[in-house]
């Protein structure tokens, strides 16, 4: 049967539609919100390959409220440089570079929301307790040279950050989806099987 749409999907709506069954994110799902866990989405199109990464802020920073101190703005500026540079997910023999990387925060809403002319309250005391939960998402578009010759795929999320204690990976890919937890002494997956 031939292809009837005129366009071929993009890896992000491949995800999107492969993975609509996942779990809510954290933010509508209180419970979803585990330190320790995240959440590692990829879509896999050729040498293309997308990612979402969803995880707790405290599992890659140690906090989960907007920096306020030097200390805690440099982690966060080293973080943006670490994932600029590093895939999420690689070949064993590293065949992977990042296209694209992006932090999303939702401390950014807060700071357009005050730049708009909306009044700051101080809200660190809510900041402090342990019922405000801050969640990170990252996404990385990844090109892969000889993809189709990958055995296995590894990530450095689990050894790079020991906050982090499993990672919930699911893909989609042209010859199906699946899905497998992956620790620090089992960090290896392989889409397909």
């Amino acid at each position: 049967m031939p292809n009837t749409f005129p366009f071929r999907l993009p890896p992000t709506l491949l995800l999107a539609l492969g993975l609509a069954a996942t779990p809510a994110l954290a933010q509508d799902n209180p419970r979803a919100h585990q330190h320790g866990h995240a959440e590692l989405q990829a879509a896999f199109d050729g040498p293309l390959v997308d990612l979402l990464l969803e995880s707790p802020a405290y599992n890659l920073l140690g906090f989960e409220h907007q920096p306020r101190t030097a200390e805690q703005k440099q982690k966060l500026d080293d973080l943006h440089q670490w994932l600029a540079g590093n895939a999420l997910i690689n070949t064993e023999d590293g065949r992977c570079r990042v296209v694209t990387s992006e932090l999303h925060t939702g401390w950014e809403e807060a700071d357009a929301h005050a730049e708009h002319g909306h009044p700051q309250h101080d809200h660190d005391h809510a900041h402090d307790n342990h019922t405000n939960h801050s969640d990170l998402e990252v996404t990385q578009s990844l090109h892969c040279e000889a993809l189709s010759d990958a055995p296995a795929f590894a990530t450095p999320l689990l050894e790079q950050f020991p906050a982090l204690e499993h990672l919930n990976v699911q893909w989609v890919s042209a010859q199906g989806q699946g899905g497998t937890r992956l620790t620090r002494s089992g960090n290896r997956f392989r889409p397909g099987q």
